[in-house]
């Protein structure tokens, strides 16, 4: 896929309904990056956020200075409210880029 990565300027006047659509918006082959200062990590401070679709489901994965979780199946208003949580924190906007590599859910 060769698509040019896009910034989305987010900042405190976003509401719930523009975070889920910006979710929504995401494609098979698609990544969606953002900052969730407020994540527990055991390095610095927050995590990175990375979501992408695959077989209609949203997969999240995030990571920090030496760690990062398993890719993981969440809900729309998890991720939702995730974002909402977090918009003012994104001073360099969200990124929608191709996918670095294609997500896939662990399953235990």
């Amino acid at each position: 896929m060769t698509e040019t990565a896009q910034t989305i300027q987010t900042d405190i006047t976003w509401t719930p309904a523009q975070c889920a659509r910006l979710l929504e918006r995401l494609r098979p082959g698609q990544q969606l990056e953002f900052y969730a200062a407020d994540h527990p990590s055991v390095s610095d401070p927050g995590a990175y956020i990375w979501v992408q679709c695959e077989d209609d489901k949203l997969l999240r994965k995030a990571a920090n200075h030496g760690w990062s979780t398993d890719w993981k199946a969440v809900a729309l208003p998890e991720l939702q409210a995730e974002l909402y949580h977090n918009r003012a924190e994104q001073v360099h906007g969200v990124r929608l880029a191709a996918a670095r590599r294609p997500a896939k859910e662990k399953t235990k």
